[in-house]
């Protein structure tokens, strides 16, 4: 069997209110040389039955016996892909009709890159699409790292990277649940080229049953994104400047985990959050805080 040159990768937990949107947009793509592996994370709603309700040879349903966070399931989707390269989409997004063609071509023409992002939309809540435009990434490596040590500036359903990259480094790091995809943008920052694409090639849905939107998901977010700028950093392989980027990244992340201590009246944790911002560097901290303090004072 002749192996496909893309292969889209979803995880979906009891996502049947949006999942059929999401497949269907796959489905409707110009670029027709893919298979579609969805990953079924022991739903226990009816996501099961939408996807055998699809007569399409090109979807390959696998099914987690038991939840496993999002790393672990979408590795489970990486083992088993057979494309070179590997598109992710979650399962409330939408893919729009030329993307898998537009970043499969920009990868076979630019093989020192191994992940290829997108600039995105954001609809749902009462926006309908083709949404909201987002913010457009930088194109070339240099500028695209340097904003990623600044801010999460990629959507990772907007993502196409290369399967034998990502398995070079190991897939997700399966210990983080929620930041996956920022280690995997800068694990292969170290040894290859990124780029993105500024037209909007994803939908990404806004809505209230998604995980972003619960209240403990924003600390658990910064828990996560702290430990991994300081296991990126703890790597080196990055350019001094995008070092840089992420030592400010890593004091800002720590000081709002010091806020949010403070609103749920955790005093001890928040002391700790403090004295973790102020060991990155004391005059780094000074530089950030005075800088997000002009901000403000602009802004008021």
């Amino acid at each position: 069997m002749t192996s496909p040159k893309v292969s889209v990768l979803m995880s979906v937990l009891n996502g049947e209110a949006y999942l059929a949107e999401a497949i269907d947009s796959v489905l409707a793509q110009t670029f027709e040389d893919f298979e579609f592996l969805i990953v079924d994370n022991a739903s226990t709603d009816g996501t099961a039955a939408i996807i055998a309700a699809y007569d399409d040879k090109r979807i390959v349903h696998l099914r987690n016996p038991d939840t496993l966070n999002l790393s672990q399931s979408l590795n489970k989707g990486l083992a088993a892909a057979r494309g070179d390269y590997i598109a992710r989409l979650d399962a409330d997004d939408i893919a729009m009709p030329e993307r898998l063609e537009k970043q499969a071509r920009f990868l076979a023409a630019h093989p020192d890159v191994a992940l290829v992002a997108s600039a995105w939309t954001d609809f749902g809540d009462g926006v309908p699409l083709p949404g909201t435009p987002g913010p457009v990434p930088p194109p070339d490596h240099d500028a695209l790292v340097s904003a990623l040590a600044r801010s999460s500036i990629l959507a990772h359903s907007s993502i196409m990277f290369r399967r034998q990259a990502a398995l070079d480094i190991g897939g997700y790091d399966e210990a983080y649940a929620y930041c996956m995809d920022y280690l995997l943008y800068f694990r292969l920052a170290e040894t290859h080229g990124l780029a993105a694409l500024p037209e909007p090639l994803v939908a990404v849905r806004v809505h209230a049953g998604q995980i972003t939107q619960r209240p403990e998901w924003e600390a658990r977010r910064h828990r996560e994104a702290a430990a991994a700028f300081r296991d990126i950093l703890a790597r080196g392989g990055l350019a001094s400047a995008v070092r840089a980027g992420l030592r400010r990244y890593l004091i800002l992340t720590c000081l709002r985990m010091t806020l949010l201590s403070l609103r749920t009246a955790s005093p001890g944790k928040a002391i700790c959050w403090f004295g973790r911002a102020l060991a990155v560097g004391p005059l780094l901290f000074i530089c950030v805080v005075l800088s997000a303090s002009c901000r403000r004072v602009q802004h008021a």
